[in-house]
């Protein structure tokens, strides 16, 4: 996981509530699964670790590339967060075998996708976990997106001017934005496809001023990709969401002590261990 420290309008010794925005795809959530997903699990671990109270809200666009997304960050804005965690890229640079599982430019009105749901039949089949088959399966959508020379859902050039447009406008609020990589991917077609994502958020987030990044892509390499991914070799496992959770809160916490105490010695201490394994 990679952070960079960043100036933000949060007070290290400060116990009012810390605001915390969720902006991204369904998998921000936790879907398909029920119950705590990798925002949950963040902000739950920062409250712990920090002592201090979290408000958060969440704002899920499924299955929006981040161009798409990009024009409903100010509504985002209007929560007043002190951070914004970003969660575009593992649709943006998917490469789906199926032409209908890639997102149209029809405009939509954000409450209206913000209420959407997949389908009954897609939810059931997004929810099966990983089987002993699933990387056959796997392995057969690669070869076929090779074959077929598919191209991610969004070209690399536009998606990062758009995360670099959307960190510019959290810094001119005063807000740290908090980037994710892609996760993690059944095919290896796809997963080679979305390494050139991930090395290109890695330079802007040397070159950009008051970003941290969360590389979620090089964190889940370090596991069997059935532990983490669903059957479908695309939405995350429970085991998935929680170590991206994890991986969120050690940021945030981290870029919360760069900027000095957080209010008493227990809490303190405390949030070291989250960060330096102590």
């Amino acid at each position: 996981m990679n952070a960079s420290s960043s100036s933000t309008n949060v007070k290290p010794s400060d116990t009012s509530p810390l605001r915390i925005a969720g902006f991204g795809a369904c998998l921000i959530t936790g879907y398909p699964l029920e119950g705590a997903g990798m925002f949950e699990v963040a902000c739950r671990l920062v409250e712990k670790r920090l002592s201090r109270p979290v408000q958060s809200k969440i704002v899920s666009l499924g299955g929006f590339p981040a161009p798409r997304a990009a024009k409903y960050l100010k509504k985002v804005f209007g929560f007043d967060p002190q951070y914004i965690i970003f969660q575009f890229g593992a649709t943006d640079a998917q490469c789906p075998i199926r032409a209908g599982n890639r997102p149209t430019d029809r405009s939509t009105e954000l409450g209206t996708v913000s209420k959407s749901k997949p389908s009954g039949a897609a939810s059931s089949y997004h929810r099966k976990p990983a089987t002993v088959l699933s990387p056959l399966r796997w392995e057969i959508a690669s070869l076929i997106g090779s074959l077929r020379k598919i191209e991610p859902i969004t070209p690399l050039s536009s998606y990062i001017a758009t995360i670099e447009h959307m960190v510019d406008d959290c810094r001119s609020q005063g807000i740290t934005p908090v980037v994710l990589s892609p996760f993690a991917y059944g095919s290896r077609y796809t997963t080679r496809k979305a390494t050139s994502y991930v090395d290109a958020l890695n330079e802007l987030n040397s070159k950009a001023q008051g970003m941290i990044f969360v590389d979620c892509f090089s964190l889940l390499a370090d596991f069997p990709k059935s532990r983490i991914l669903q059957h479908d070799g695309f939405h995350l496992s429970r085991l998935g969401q929680n170590l991206v959770g994890q991986a969120i809160a050690q940021a945030m916490v981290a870029n919360i002590l760069a900027n000095g105490l957080i209010g008493n010695a227990r809490s303190n201490r405390l949030a070291e261990a989250m960060v330096y394994g102590l």
